[in-house]
Parts: structure tokens; C-alpha cells; sequence
């Protein structure tokens, strides 16, 4: 069996689908038999499932500015009137409802593929993964059955919606109801339900959106939103660590193969909830996605070489018939990849030009 995790990160989930481009496309894998997400890898998840993957390149490589996903709120205004969150999710309710319509959720129930999406119950304080199949609840998770679009399109808002940043999401079941808000808080790689359905030994590919260690700071904090975000930075780190020491474990115990995928540097450090919908550094992200998903996975079938072998703002080696890319990072430091005489920019900045 082959299975898929997508790990949350708003806009960096552009990485992810950059990786999945490349999985899907130039390695011609086009299936799992489980594919799990939370945040947006819920929305990811949901849309490899449909057999959209072309559909999930424009979404991140289109939104023009935040405004287009979220809209500002008057904070005071807020907690005055019992509105517990920063940013009215109505722009991204219908970005979700017109992709992912009733036919992609026939695609999806149609499908052999079980789509597990999680998120937290503030009532409850558990993880709630909504699947398109029938499961049993365990003592680490509540299951919820997908039955119709309507629950789909639930059950990726409640996984979507950042605690706080975004009003949690009310679902009733037997005439309760429940909020729900992102499964990152609990699990930023959603691995628990897919460890208990994977076969021993499986196949599993894990896609998230944060590098293996946390970045260093120097310096000392001073305004309160730096502190606030340097703590939710750590909070995220402290979870994905726990989330990959389970799989390790699930992986050294019964020998299942681990494809890890995940960005060398953090995507967006002024941003680490992902909020920041920039379509500049959102082609770069889905760019270093694909060809770490080359990195690690190998050349692409029946060609030697893909990408160029060196990592973006990364050292490389010169030679006679090349020079450096004329273009600026995201720092506003010279880009140090290289290219041929023929071309001013290397191939990221040339695909982003």
C-alpha cells in the first residue's frame, strides 16, 4: 500500500504541491491508497484524491494577494461582539466550494482511495479525522464519516481554520454541536490514522511545508506580534518533531519505506502560520518543492537530470561556459545559482520572469 501525508502551512503548502507536481507527473506515480492531510494539506489532500493536481498548481500559483483567501477584521470589533478570530474566511469557503464541486466529491467517494482530513474539537480537545470510509474511533482519534459534499466541504474548512486567525468551524452531529478548528494544533504531519491503516511493510510519502530544524534567531524580541509568531514557530516545531518521531518509530519497527520531502530553509520566517498569500514566493516555493521532490526521489523516468543539481540561494560550482543568475532572493541578496551564457536568469527565476 502507498500512502501520502500533507502537512499544514497556508501558503507554503505551494511547496507541497510543487513536490506532488513532480511525484505525480515526472515519476508517474499516480495513486495512493491513503492520502491524509490537515490545513492546507487538507485541501491538497482533498484535490490529489479528485485527480486534480493541475487544478491545485493554479490555486497556488494564482492567489493574488491575501485578500483573495482572507478578509480583515476589526479586531476590537470582535471582542466586543464575541467573535473569536481575526479574519473572515469567506473568500477561502468559495475558492473550496469551486474546486472542489459535487463532482469531485463523486470523484472522491467513487474512488478506492481513503481520504483521511483532520482537525481539533475545542469542545473535546481530540483529533477528529473525517474520512470518506467508514472507521472506528480509537482512543487517540475520533472518526467522522464524509457522507455528502456538504460534510467534505465542512471537514476542510474545520481542518483549514487556524485557531484564533480564523472562526472555528460548527458542525452538528445528533443535534450537538462542535467547533472545529485546524489539525495542526495536534498533528502538523497527520500520521496517526495512516500508521493504523498501512500495511507492514507499506510505501509512505511524507510532504511538509517546514524544514527538519528549527531557525536560529539572534537578537532580542521587542515587539509583541515577533514574539507571538517566534512562539508559534516553536509550537509548530515541537508537534512536526513528534509527528516525525512516531513515524520513525512505525518505520525502524516494521521496515516501511519513508520518502521525507520537506524544504531546506523555512519558507516564510516572518510568517509562520502561512497567512502571507504572495504569488512571487509562492512560485518559488512550488519550485523548491519539485525539485527536492527530484533530490530525493531521483531523476525523473527516462531522463538523467531534471532540475539543476543545486538547491535555491545554495553554493554552487562554476565552470567556463557558465555565470551567475542576474536575479535577487527573497533576502534581496544576489541569486547564486548558475546558468549558461545564453540566459540572464537561472531556471527558477526564468520560470517566475
Amino acid at each position: 500500500m502507498r500512502a501520502l501525508i500533507t502537512s499544514g502551512g497556508g501558503a507554503k503548502g505551494a511547496f507541497t504541491v510543487g513536490a506532488l507536481s513532480y511525484i505525480i507527473k515526472q515519476k508517474a506515480i499516480g495513486s495512493f491508497e491513503v492520502i491524509s492531510g490537515t490545513s492546507t494539506g487538507a485541501l491538497i489532500a482533498a484535490l490529489v484524491a479528485a485527480g486534480k493536481i493541475d487544478v491545485l498548481e493554479t490555486i497556488y500559483t494564482s492567489v493574488p494577494n491575501n485578500d483573495a483567501i482572507l478578509r480583515q477584521q476589526n479586531v476590537i470589533a470582535n471582542l466586543r461582539h464575541n467573535k473569536p478570530y481575526f479574519f473572515d474566511t469567506a473568500p477561502l469557503e468559495g475558492m473550496i466550494r469551486t474546486h472542489v464541486d459535487k463532482s469531485a466529491f463523486d470523484t472522491i467517494k467513487a474512488s478506492s482511495t481513503i481520504l483521511l482530513l483532520t482537525a481539533i474539537s475545542l469542545q473535546t480537545g481530540r483529533i477528529t479525522v473525517f474520512s470518506n470510509v467508514a472507521l472506528d474511533s480509537t482512543k487517540r482519534y475520533d472518526v467522522r464519516l464524509i457522507s455528502t459534499h456538504k460534510e467534505l466541504l465542512d471537514a476542510l474548512l474545520a481542518s483549514s481554520n487556524q485557531a484564533a486567525f480564523l472562526p472555528p468551524v460548527e458542525i452538528s452531529t445528533a443535534g450537538k454541536q462542535e467547533q472545529f478548528v485546524d489539525g495542526g494544533n495536534r498533528e502538523v504531519i497527520p500520521a496517526m490514522a495512516v500508521l493504523d491503516l498501512l500495511p507492514r511493510p507499506g510505501e509512505l510519502y511524507v510532504l511538509s511545508n517546514n524544514p527538519k530544524d528549527i531557525v536560529l534567531k539572534e537578537g532580542l524580541y521587542t515587539n509583541i506580534m515577533d514574539v507571538l509568531m517566534r512562539a508559534i514557530s516553536i509550537f509548530i516545531q515541537d508537534v512536526r518533531e513528534n509527528d516525525k518521531a512516531s513515524i520513525e518509530q512505525y518505520r525502524l519497527t516494521h521496515g516501511t519505506t519513508v520518502h521525507y520531502i520537506e524544504p531546506t530553509r523555512d519558507l516564510d520566517p516572518s510568517y509562520p502560520t502561512g497567512l502571507r498569500f504572495d504569488p512571487i514566493l509562492m512560485g518559488i516555493m512550488m519550485a523548491e518543492g519539485e525539485r527536492e521532490a527530484e533530490r530525493v526521489l531521483g531523476p525523473p523516468i527516462g531522463r538523467t537530470r531534471h532540475f539543476a543539481p543545486e538547491h535555491f540561494e545554495g553554493e554552487v560550482a562554476r565552470d567556463a561556459t557558465s555565470r551567475q543568475c542576474r536575479a535577487l532572493t527573497i533576502a534581496g541578496a544576489r541569486c547564486k545559482n548558475n546558468t549558461n551564457h545564453a540566459n540572464r536568469l537561472c531556471h527558477i527565476h526564468r520560470d517566475l520572469a
